[in-house]
């Protein structure tokens, strides 16, 4: 009778270990989807080095690009954290500076990193497009038949 008492009580005590292992006030781990290298586009702040690898950026024009993404992140902070502007104002004057970004860089490569720069631009729309984000408008709201 006291074996049976002392596994139930060693079971319970192990199985409450990893509850209380958790950290509840470290956030939690972003999934794969969320986070992590990404293989095939830009991802948030390594555009210069994506740009870069598939253009083949000369050095004076990596420092150039740099600059351009310095400046329009400066300016996506200053939108994002401007509290007097609506959620749908604020998208579209981020969707301007991310177009604003992409004009000035286009400006300063060759006419074949032109031609790269257009197809990535469109495998990048076509992406977002496949997941419901991108450059046009949302989707009309569901009909009452697919409710």
């Amino acid at each position: 009778m006291l074996r049976v008492a002392v596994l139930a009580i060693g079971a319970t005590a192990l199985s409450a270990l990893p509850a209380m292992a958790q950290d509840p006030s470290a956030p939690p781990s972003p999934s794969q989807d969320q986070a992590g290298p990404r293989q095939d586009g830009p991802g948030r702040g390594n555009q210069v080095e994506f740009l870069t690898k598939k253009l083949n950026l000369t050095p004076d024009q990596v420092t150039q690009v740099k600059a351009i993404d310095e400046d329009a992140m400066k300016q996506s902070k200053a939108v994002r954290e401007d509290t007097s502007v609506a959620e749908p104002d604020k998208r579209a004057k981020m969707m301007d500076i991310r177009k604003a970004s992409q004009d000035k860089i286009r400006a300063l490569l060759t006419d074949d990193q032109k031609t790269k720069f257009d197809a990535l631009q469109a495998q990048m729309r076509e992406r977002r497009g496949n997941r419901g984000g991108g450059d046009g408008p949302p989707p009309p709201p569901p009909s009452a038949s697919q409710q």
